[in-house]
């Protein structure tokens, strides 16, 4: 029996993780599409892959699962706006954003991002109410700072603790 959408929902706040944003240039108009990803994970070093989930039902879905490529922009602990931003539906998230342009790719990249990663589209699975687009790494540059955490909710900074005896 499956467990209830509030207990699945409780298990995700359990989970802390990095803010990411993915964003691709539409096929057709060129216009860039993104999104906020918590679901953002490496997968493979050799090659190097990574990938992350998109709701089907998220504006941005046609446009980044017909995309040949899209960039990652790991967030930094100062960049809570932006990825608020990019949670939400609509295009005025893309309209007052400044985008940089991958070195390798022609991806869009949020500036002063704590890390950016260029991909090609590789494999797209269909699973559940998400599909999961993997892609391979082509470019990444990684830069100073903290990264934004995601958890329960709310966003943080990294802590880190002191070993014990």
């Amino acid at each position: 029996m499956p467990i209830t959408g509030e207990l699945y929902k409780q298990i995700g706040r359990a989970s802390a993780g990095s803010v990411s944003v993915v964003a691709a240039y539409d096929r057709v108009t060129d216009a860039v599409v993104g999104l906020t990803a918590s679901s953002f994970v490496t997968l493979s070093f050799d090659p190097p892959m990574v990938m992350f989930a998109l709701q089907q039902h998220a504006d941005s879905y046609a446009s980044m699962v017909s995309s040949r490529a899209f960039g990652v922009s790991v967030l930094a602990s100062n960049q809570v706006q932006i990825s608020t931003l990019f949670a939400r539906k609509g295009r005025d998230k893309v309209e007052k954003t400044t985008f940089a342009v991958g070195q390798v790719l022609h991806v869009p990249l949020i500036p002063e991002a704590l890390a950016h990663v260029e991909c090609l589209t590789s494999q797209i699975l269909l699973s559940g109410d998400h599909a999961i687009v993997v892609g391979l790494v082509e470019g990444a540059q990684i830069y100073s700072g903290e990264p934004l955490l995601y958890f329960a909710g709310s966003y943080g900074r990294f802590v880190p603790l002191t070993p014990g005896p």
